[in-house]
């Protein structure tokens, strides 16, 4: 009777956690949603879904693995044939399995299938239209009209060595009112050519031949792919100094 009785408290509590840990999960998701709306500037809500957006993603896959190992423990518990006095280590070495397995498996799936989720969310937040103090809807400006309206270290910032950076720049053509955004090209993850996952990333940069007044520069961007290794080369015109100014 008391072993009976124990067995019962133990699957309500598993239940009661797995129902917690369910809910910790559609709260993070919650949490986090909020917390873009309540963002108003669309450069600001952009950094942050580029900054935390993954973290509280897998805080919120790491809940749910938590919740079905929990509830799994619950249902396939009695059935497994061992003696009542063994089963408390059983349901322990059974939800640690779970939750080291599903663990791996999920881990590998974030990585590979949620970039590209993420990637659209950014791209829609970059490319949304900008509105001026004077309530103006501003234009985005072609990488080809940009130049002109940045200064040298802006320019040179592009061209850098070190890290890739772009620059978009918003016009309110009524008033004349200039927003300029500065993004960390390196950051992003893209489709990778060889696996065809969103993996592949910007690994180091080098300038092949520096800009003058009369001549084009060339960047030589290196990407790699964190899941295939392939590597690939792509080259990039930086603008005569002649039409920066």
């Amino acid at each position: 009777m008391e072993n009976s009785t124990m067995f019962e408290s133990t699957s309500s509590l598993l239940g009661v956690g797995a129902v917690a840990c369910l809910a910790a999960a559609i709260a993070i998701l919650i949490f986090h949603e909020v917390r873009i709306l309540l963002v108003r500037d669309p450069k600001d809500r952009y950094d942050y879904v580029n900054t935390h957006e993954i973290r509280y993603f897998w805080y919120a896959v790491i809940a749910i693995i938590a919740s079905a190992g929990l509830y799994l423990n619950k249902v396939v518990g009695p059935m497994i044939p061992v003696p009542e006095s063994m089963l408390p280590i059983v349901r322990i070495f059974f939800l640690a399995a779970f939750v080291v397995i599903a663990y791996l498996l999920l881990s590998n799936g974030v990585k590979l299938l949620y970039p590209p989720v993420i990637e659209r969310r950014l791209n829609k937040i970059r490319n949304k239209p900008r509105v001026s103090p004077a309530g103006n809807v501003m234009r985005k400006l072609k990488e080809e009209e940009e130049s002109v309206h940045l200064d040298q270290s802006q320019i040179d910032a592009q061209a850098s060595t070190i890290h890739s950076v772009e620059y978009d720049v918003w016009v309110d053509e009524k008033t004349g009112f200039k927003r300029v955004e500065k993004y960390m090209g390196y950051q992003h993850a893209e489709k990778c050519g060889e696996c065809g996952f969103f993996t592949m990333k910007i690994d180091s940069e080098e300038i092949v031949r520096k800009p003058s007044a009369t001549e084009e520069g060339l960047l030589v961007k290196h990407y790699r792919c964190s899941y295939c290794k392939h590597r690939e080369r792509r080259d990039a015109v930086i603008a005569k100094l002649s039409t920066n100014a």
